[in-house]
């Protein structure tokens, strides 16, 4: 286990939230929630802690891709090094973080219905959550939410970005701070579902703090981690009536594609920098900018 997960859990152990959050609840407002999570353990993870939050719940479990996927055909000897390299890594730093859940061990005791993400905003889909009209729908890990889906979900629905919107909307936008040697701007963002890629209107972000040996993949487990506790602080604040205020996306951003990863990118994180960004980060050695992280809390 890396030290920097070691502390993490010995802190959580102890924290006054986590025991709040265990006490028991009242005045709730909101009882019937459609959890929406791809298959990835760090998607279980988050979505394991909000299932005692309600009374009723529905989750749509999308099909996810590998997680330790074959490198691309005709790849030269640092390209294929790099690539193999950073998804091993990934695998192995998220085994330590979230354990070895599946969607069957996760939700088993609870109705859900799998699809893929060509199905997600078909009609199976659709009449299912039709029929069991929620209170409430988040959003982590699947393909974005389209209509009609979309009109069928309540307005105090929210999705769980791996970034910050609006800078960083859209895919791998926990590498791409990275690429670009600015590491302290890894982070998530919870926002209001909406019909633009993560340009929902924003109730909270956050950011981990970065340790001298942090490599991308610890950043980015560290995120969903952190994103696991204030995903229960917000649903439980939603569930109890209290109210979550959002602010407005202000700028378009950038919506990174799929499409524009290419495995010479990661050039720059293991050739150039061999995964110590954040290093030569907290050394001065890279800028410091801040951005405004707007939170509901």
């Amino acid at each position: 286990m890396a030290p920097w997960l070691h502390h993490y859990n010995h802190q959580r152990r102890h924290s006054v939230i986590d025991r709040d959050l265990c006490k028991p609840r009242c005045n709730r407002q909101m009882t019937k929630a459609v959890i929406f999570s791809g298959s990835h353990s760090r998607h279980l993870y988050v979505h394991r802690g909000l299932i005692d939050l309600f009374d009723d719940l529905l989750v749509i479990a999308m099909d996810r891709e590998e997680m330790n996927p074959e490198p691309p055909p005709g790849l030269d000897s640092v390209d294929h090094r790099n690539f193999v390299r950073h998804f091993r890594e990934r695998t192995e730093v998220e085994r330590n973080a979230y354990g070895g859940l599946t969607v069957s061990n996760t939700f088993g005791e609870v109705r859900y219905v799998h699809t893929r993400p060509e199905s997600l905003n078909g009609p199976i889909v659709c009449e299912q959550v039709k029929s069991f009209d929620p209170d409430l729908a988040f959003v982590f890990g699947c393909d974005m939410i389209r209509y009609p889906l979309l009109n069928l979900l309540p307005k105090n629905s929210l999705n769980l970005h791996l970034g910050l919107s609006p800078w960083y909307r859209g895919s791998a936008t926990l590498f791409w701070p990275f690429y670009f040697m600015e590491p302290q701007f890894a982070g998530v963002t919870f926002h209001r579902l909406s019909d633009q890629p993560d340009g929902g209107e924003i109730v909270h972000q956050s950011c981990p703090a970065l340790t001298e040996k942090d490599g991308v993949h610890d950043v980015g487990a560290r995120c969903v981690l952190d994103a696991a506790r204030d995903a229960r602080t917000i649903v439980k604040r939603m569930c109890d009536g209290g109210a979550v205020v959002g602010e407005a996306q202000r700028t378009s951003g950038r919506v990174w594609r799929t499409r524009d990863f290419r495995p010479s990118h990661l050039r720059i994180i293991y050739s150039l920098f061999d995964n110590d960004v954040v290093s030569h980060y907290l050394a001065g050695k890279l800028g410091s900018n801040i951005r405004r992280l707007y939170s509901c809390f």
